[in-house]
Protein backbone atom coordinates (compact mmCIF):
# COMPACT_ATOMS: atom_id res chain seq x y z
CA UNK A 1 0.00 0.00 0.00
CA UNK A 2 1.21 3.49 -0.77
CA UNK A 3 1.58 6.24 1.84
CA UNK A 4 -1.31 8.11 0.21
CA UNK A 5 -3.57 5.04 0.51
CA UNK A 6 -2.57 4.57 4.15
CA UNK A 7 -3.38 8.22 4.87
CA UNK A 8 -6.83 7.84 3.25
CA UNK A 9 -7.56 4.74 5.31
CA UNK A 10 -6.47 6.53 8.50
CA UNK A 11 -8.53 9.63 7.68
CA UNK A 12 -11.63 7.56 6.91
CA UNK A 13 -11.16 5.60 10.15
CA UNK A 14 -10.93 8.90 12.07
CA UNK A 15 -14.18 10.00 10.43
CA UNK A 16 -15.85 6.70 11.40
CA UNK A 17 -14.70 7.16 15.02
CA UNK A 18 -16.07 10.73 14.97
CA UNK A 19 -19.42 9.41 13.71
CA UNK A 20 -19.50 6.58 16.30
CA UNK A 21 -18.70 8.87 19.23
CA UNK A 22 -20.54 11.95 17.95
CA UNK A 23 -23.72 10.19 16.86
CA UNK A 24 -24.01 11.34 13.27
CA UNK A 25 -22.06 11.57 10.00
CA UNK A 26 -20.35 14.73 8.82
CA UNK A 27 -18.52 15.48 12.08
CA UNK A 28 -14.97 14.68 10.94
CA UNK A 29 -13.59 18.22 10.70
CA UNK A 30 -15.33 19.52 13.83
CA UNK A 31 -14.34 16.41 15.80
CA UNK A 32 -10.68 16.81 14.79
CA UNK A 33 -10.80 20.48 15.90
CA UNK A 34 -12.27 19.56 19.30
CA UNK A 35 -10.50 16.25 20.02
CA UNK A 36 -6.87 15.21 19.71
CA UNK A 37 -7.34 11.84 18.00
CA UNK A 38 -4.18 9.73 17.81
CA UNK A 39 -3.91 6.56 15.75
CA UNK A 40 -0.78 4.80 16.91
CA UNK A 41 1.20 1.63 16.43
CA UNK A 42 1.96 1.76 20.17
CA UNK A 43 -0.27 0.98 23.11
CA UNK A 44 -1.26 3.97 25.23
CA UNK A 45 0.67 3.89 28.51
CA UNK A 46 0.19 6.13 31.52
CA UNK A 47 3.49 7.96 31.01
CA UNK A 48 2.64 8.70 27.38
CA UNK A 49 -0.85 9.85 28.30
CA UNK A 50 0.49 11.99 31.15
CA UNK A 51 2.37 14.18 28.67
CA UNK A 52 -1.01 15.45 27.44
CA UNK A 53 -2.49 16.22 30.87
CA UNK A 54 -1.41 19.88 31.07
CA UNK A 55 -2.62 20.61 27.52
CA UNK A 56 -5.96 18.93 28.25
CA UNK A 57 -6.27 20.90 31.50
CA UNK A 58 -5.46 24.19 29.70
CA UNK A 59 -7.60 23.66 26.56
CA UNK A 60 -10.28 21.22 27.68
CA UNK A 61 -9.60 19.34 24.45
CA UNK A 62 -9.56 15.58 25.21
CA UNK A 63 -7.03 13.13 23.79
CA UNK A 64 -8.19 9.78 22.42
CA UNK A 65 -5.32 7.40 21.63
CA UNK A 66 -6.30 4.39 19.49
CA UNK A 67 -4.08 1.36 19.03
CA UNK A 68 -5.02 -1.85 17.20
CA UNK A 69 -3.12 -4.76 18.77
CA UNK A 70 -2.54 -7.53 16.25
CA UNK A 71 -3.96 -10.20 18.55
CA UNK A 72 -7.26 -8.47 19.44
CA UNK A 73 -9.27 -9.24 16.28
CA UNK A 74 -9.82 -5.60 15.30
CA UNK A 75 -10.84 -4.47 18.79
CA UNK A 76 -8.78 -1.34 19.45
CA UNK A 77 -7.15 -0.37 22.70
CA UNK A 78 -8.33 3.15 23.48
CA UNK A 79 -6.49 5.49 25.82
CA UNK A 80 -8.15 8.67 27.03
CA UNK A 81 -7.02 11.91 28.65
CA UNK A 82 -10.05 13.99 29.59
CA UNK A 83 -11.00 16.87 31.83
CA UNK A 84 -14.00 16.45 34.14
CA UNK A 85 -14.48 19.49 36.33
CA UNK A 86 -11.05 20.15 37.84
CA UNK A 87 -9.86 16.55 37.47
CA UNK A 88 -7.87 15.21 34.52
CA UNK A 89 -8.51 11.54 33.86
CA UNK A 90 -5.74 9.47 32.26
CA UNK A 91 -7.07 6.06 31.28
CA UNK A 92 -4.97 3.46 29.47
CA UNK A 93 -7.87 1.36 28.24
CA UNK A 94 -11.46 2.33 27.54
CA UNK A 95 -14.04 0.31 25.68
CA UNK A 96 -16.66 1.75 23.36
CA UNK A 97 -20.11 0.86 24.69
CA UNK A 98 -23.44 1.40 22.96
CA UNK A 99 -27.07 0.49 23.79
CA UNK A 100 -29.26 -0.62 20.89
CA UNK A 101 -31.22 2.63 21.24
CA UNK A 102 -28.15 4.90 21.36
CA UNK A 103 -27.04 7.10 18.48
CA UNK A 104 -23.47 7.27 19.83
CA UNK A 105 -21.05 5.22 21.89
CA UNK A 106 -19.79 5.90 25.40
CA UNK A 107 -16.16 5.33 26.35
CA UNK A 108 -16.01 3.29 29.54
CA UNK A 109 -12.77 2.68 31.46
CA UNK A 110 -12.28 -1.08 31.40
CA UNK A 111 -12.35 -1.35 35.21
CA UNK A 112 -16.06 -0.31 35.02
CA UNK A 113 -15.72 1.61 38.30
CA UNK A 114 -14.68 5.04 37.03
CA UNK A 115 -17.86 6.13 35.31
CA UNK A 116 -18.02 6.77 31.57
CA UNK A 117 -17.48 9.49 28.99
CA UNK A 118 -19.88 10.55 26.24
CA UNK A 119 -19.83 13.34 23.68
CA UNK A 120 -22.83 15.68 23.65
CA UNK A 121 -24.34 17.19 20.49
CA UNK A 122 -21.74 20.00 20.58
CA UNK A 123 -18.92 17.41 20.75
CA UNK A 124 -18.05 18.31 24.32
CA UNK A 125 -16.91 15.25 26.23
CA UNK A 126 -19.16 14.76 29.25
CA UNK A 127 -18.23 12.70 32.29
CA UNK A 128 -20.90 10.36 33.68
CA UNK A 129 -20.10 9.34 37.27
CA UNK A 130 -21.84 5.95 37.10
CA UNK A 131 -20.76 3.50 34.42
CA UNK A 132 -23.69 2.18 32.38
CA UNK A 133 -22.13 -1.30 32.77
CA UNK A 134 -21.09 -2.95 36.02
CA UNK A 135 -18.48 -5.25 34.48
CA UNK A 136 -17.26 -6.93 31.33
CA UNK A 137 -19.86 -9.70 31.42
CA UNK A 138 -22.75 -7.22 31.51
CA UNK A 139 -21.07 -4.98 28.93
CA UNK A 140 -20.00 -7.45 26.24
CA UNK A 141 -23.11 -7.14 24.04
CA UNK A 142 -22.95 -3.35 24.10
CA UNK A 143 -19.19 -3.38 23.43
CA UNK A 144 -19.71 -5.71 20.47
CA UNK A 145 -22.57 -3.48 19.24
CA UNK A 146 -20.26 -0.44 19.26
CA UNK A 147 -17.53 -2.29 17.33
CA UNK A 148 -20.04 -3.63 14.81
CA UNK A 149 -21.46 -0.13 14.37
CA UNK A 150 -17.95 1.26 13.75
CA UNK A 151 -17.43 -1.34 10.98
CA UNK A 152 -20.86 -0.51 9.52
CA UNK A 153 -19.98 3.18 9.44
CA UNK A 154 -16.70 2.41 7.64
CA UNK A 155 -18.61 0.27 5.09
CA UNK A 156 -21.20 3.02 4.57
CA UNK A 157 -18.39 5.54 3.95
CA UNK A 158 -16.75 3.28 1.36
CA UNK A 159 -20.07 2.62 -0.40
CA UNK A 160 -20.78 6.37 -0.60
CA UNK A 161 -17.24 7.05 -1.78
CA UNK A 162 -16.51 9.39 1.13
CA UNK A 163 -12.95 10.67 1.28
CA UNK A 164 -11.63 12.53 4.30
CA UNK A 165 -8.35 14.30 4.93
CA UNK A 166 -5.93 13.80 7.76
CA UNK A 167 -5.23 16.68 10.11
CA UNK A 168 -2.10 18.59 9.09
CA UNK A 169 0.03 17.27 11.97
CA UNK A 170 -0.90 13.66 11.15
CA UNK A 171 0.38 14.08 7.61
CA UNK A 172 3.75 15.15 8.95
CA UNK A 173 3.95 12.21 11.36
Amino acid sequence: MTEDQNQKIAANYMAAVAHLLGGRPGLHDEFIRKVELILSGNEPHALQLMQFSETVRRTGRPVIWIHHPEDWNNFPQIGLVALAGEQVFMIENCVPWMRASDDRAHLIPDCYKMGAFRFDDELRLQYVRKSPASGFKSAIKSIARAHIRLREIETEQRERGDVFTLPQLAKAA
